[in-house]
């Protein structure tokens, strides 16, 4: 009986021990209250840091204040911004951060392609400002803006969803509203051409930022029931030393990184998220200890108005190597971006959607 005892006792603590261990490596894997960390790199994009010589992009680099980061024509990177947002940027891009707070978020793009998918949970603590050769562009609502800085008419910035001001000189000159694409002139004129967006028409860029977007929920819903208690014990401010949450966000979700994916994705806290896009993510309650689905059934990916049962179909996820470069077309592969480990598990290598 001893000799059971003690084994049972053994067990346990074994398993008391894995599962800390599990919780403290995910709570390492946390991120400041700053945007501006790298989750997906594709080709090789350069950082600028002063007067030093430009360095590689890397996955979970923390860009910050003052940094350039170019990329080439066929490179893409995505930027985490406030938990449950993302900037995406492609086309032979030149970004500059200019600051990262949560209250006061401004990216500078000087040529190329940015997607922005944005989600705010408090208008007070959210801003979000990119600024472009022909003005500012404020975000003001949840939704998905894209801007283009190398067309030859002038900056165009596409609204899918959302609505955001145009300013220039510390004047507004225009409303940027939900539905449409706008040319926003460089010349001191005030006037803004607009016409009707055909989201129908999406090319590769659109198409691949929408992929990672289903990716990234993906990546939710195969955290484990520790990942997201050790994010909810970290962002509401109790159980790890060093993380006081962030203002206005504490008790919406924060970042958990999941090793197997080798990204951040966002980790609602106690009420139903769709992204942007339309997809759900999965929501833990840290109050009753679980963690449930949103909208479409287990955190499966979804559109809104659908039954969300996507189930029968899959798509395989592959290790990209540091010069590869995501597809050119339309695709049901979600791409997976650099990593800091050379495999996954098997368990992990389909993504049922």
């Amino acid at each position: 009986m001893r000799g059971k005892a003690l084994t049972m006792c053994c067990v346990a603590l074994g398993l008391t021990s894995v599962c800390w261990g599990q919780i403290q490596d995910v709570s390492q894997q946390f991120i400041s209250a700053r945007a501006g960390m790298v989750n997906y790199v594709d080709g090789n994009p350069r950082v600028f840091r002063g007067e030093k010589a430009p360095m590689p992009v890397l996955v979970r680099d923390q860009l910050r204040p003052g940094e350039r980061v170019e990329l080439g024509d066929s490179e893409r990177l995505e930027l985490l911004l406030n938990p449950g947002s993302y900037l995406r940027v492609a086309g032979k891009a030149e970004l500059e951060v200019v600051r990262t707070s949560f209250q006061d978020m401004q990216f500078a793009l000087s040529q190329g392609k940015a997607i922005v998918e944005s989600s705010v949970f408090d208008k007070k603590t959210h801003a979000f400002q990119m600024r472009t050769p022909a003005g500012d562009v404020n975000l003001l609502e949840s939704g998905l803006y894209r801007f283009e800085v190398d067309s030859p008419q002038g900056v165009i910035v596409s609204v899918s969803k959302g609505q955001a001001k145009w300013v220039r000189d510390g004047k507004e000159i225009a409303t940027l509203k939900s539905g449409k694409r706008f040319i926003l002139s460089a010349s001191s004129g005030k006037n803004v051409q607009s016409a009707k967006l055909d989201k129908d028409q999406m090319d590769d860029f659109d198409l691949w930022s929408k992929r990672r977007a289903e990716f990234l929920v993906a990546a939710n819903s195969r955290m484990s029931y520790w990942g997201r208690e050790s994010v909810a014990m970290a962002y509401l401010g109790y159980g790890y030393p060093g993380y006081p949450g962030y203002p206005g966000y504490n008790y919406m979700g924060g970042w958990g990184y999941n090793p197997f994916y080798n990204c951040y994705t966002f980790v609602p806290f106690g009420s139903s998220f769709v992204s942007p896009y339309g997809f759900a993510y999965m929501n833990f309650y840290p109050m009753y200890g679980g963690y449930y689905g949103g909208y479409g059934g287990g955190g499966r990916s979804s559109s809104p108005g659908g039954n969300g049962n996507q189930g029968s179909h899959s798509t395989s996820t592959q290790t990209r190597s540091t010069t590869s470069s995501a597809p050119a077309a339309p695709s049901s592969r979600m791409d997976t971006g650099h990593s800091d480990t050379s495999s996954r598990s098997s368990v992990h290598s389909q993504i049922h959607r």
